[in-house]
């Protein structure tokens, strides 16, 4: 089970960004206790922060996490300190896994910027050029990347990515791609430069999870590139390029690539940032549909919850952004794929889950039933009526919407 959230950093919580949201439901001091109660509320094995201070970090979600069963990395952005309440901090990305559930093998820092120097040297041979590329890429963003080896789930054939104790692995990335609206170019550039360091990585095999904040919607060139391994040529995305980088780029990849949300529920969540300003879909769980199935989503708030009180954050919703929980499985390869969970039912590779008449024992354990506000539904995988859009069968006593397929039980 995994969450991701931009949880808003209290750097940028300010009233004239957010003046309608009431001061001390803007205070970290108010914001953090709804934050963490939101986090162990969802009890997910895996949780991908993005904007998290580093003293946050360090004082309130490190501790008060390792209480909950929680091992953290942390990663700050690469950009100047930033002088706040009396003190210089900065923010960036953490990643959580409970440690009865996983083991740390491997951690990666993914740095845009030091990426950026060397590819824009070796493409771009006016040196002018060159160098104003680079100060147009060099934006401080980060991927962390931590190898993850599960302690209770084995892997059943020789191809699976296998751990030091030969439990499954897999590679979570987390991620937060840079926010200004005009700068699609450099948006994309830093998911290519991603995909790139995570193909030259040891991960051969291996699952991947790619979670955060893309500050890209669902009809971006991002999201395009992501999803489908390469941008037709007339993107509008492509023509906004002033230094000529996206030019240089062969914007191709061949990792199979899908998102939890549209996988499930046939398109995304309708809202993941939702503000005066803007209203719209940033962040995804992008996962190997060829090596996981996606078998439950939290259901986003409507937008009759999300504007009660004008927009967010709010007294009740600490960040302007929403989280989003998923549970996946492994691919069981030896067995053959019959019904197969959502991700089948979008004509994605299947890998063999779901065969076996095995249920999933403690599957409402595992998906969850509700964040903090008690409104959080789950929509199950596995039927392809509900992918078309059809009826789903009626929520069980404990609110969850159950799958129609049965799964072998090899799930996060």
């Amino acid at each position: 089970k995994v969450m991701n959230w931009n949880v808003l950093a209290d750097v940028y919580a300010a009233e004239s960004v957010y003046p309608y949201c009431e001061k001390w439901a803007l205070s970290w001091t108010w914001r953090k206790h709804l934050i963490l109660k939101e986090l162990k509320s969802m009890a997910a094995d895996i949780i991908t922060l993005q904007e998290v201070q580093k003293d946050a970090y360090d004082d309130w979600f490190r501790p008060q996490l390792a209480e909950a069963g929680y091992e953290g990395i942390f990663q700050q952005k690469k950009r100047e300190p930033i002088f706040h309440r009396g003190k210089y901090t900065a923010e960036g990305c953490a990643t959580f896994f409970k440690t009865t559930r996983f083991k740390r093998v491997d951690k990666h820092v993914v740095d845009y910027d030091k990426l950026s120097a060397s590819e824009v040297r070796c493409l771009v041979q006016d040196a002018p050029m060159a160098e104003k590329g680079l100060q147009r890429l060099s934006k401080g963003n980060i991927a962390l990347a931590v190898i993850l080896e599960d302690l209770h789930i084995k892997t059943t054939h020789q191809s699976q990515a296998t751990g030091p104790n030969g439990g499954h692995v897999l590679c979570v990335v987390n991620t937060h791609i840079l926010c200004d609206p005009g700068s699609a170019d450099v948006k994309l550039w830093q998911a290519h430069l991603l995909l790139q360091t995570l193909k030259q990585m040891p991960t051969s095999n291996m699952p991947l999870l790619i979670c955060g904040d893309f500050n890209s919607t669902p009809d971006s060139a991002v999201y395009e590139y992501l999803r489908r391994g390469s941008v037709r040529a007339d993107h509008e995305d492509l023509r906004n390029d002033p230094c000529g980088l996206l030019k240089q780029l062969s914007l191709r990849h061949t990792l199979p690539m899908a998102t939890a949300y549209q996988t499930c529920n046939g398109r995304e969540a309708q809202y993941t940032n939702y503000t005066e300003e803007f209203k719209g879909t940033l962040d995804y769980i992008w996962f190997s549909p060829d090596a996981l199935a996606v078998l439950a989503i939290s259901q986003v708030d409507d937008e009759s919850q999300l504007t009660q009180e004008t927009a967010l954050p709010s007294s009740t919703r600490p960040s302007d952004h929403v989280s989003l929980v998923a549970t996946f499985m492994f691919h069981d390869v030896a067995a053959p794929m019959e019904a197969g969970g959502c991700e089948a039912a979008q004509g994605q590779p299947s890998g063999g889950a779901g065969s076996r008449s095995a249920g999933l024992p403690g599957l409402s354990a595992a998906a969850g039933a509700g964040g903090p506000n008690g409104g959080s539904m789950y929509h199950m995988g596995g039927s392809g009526a509900m992918v078309n859009g059809g009826s789903m069968a009626a929520p069980g006593s404990d609110g969850l919407y159950m799958a129609s397929t049965l799964y072998a039980a090899q799930y996060l």
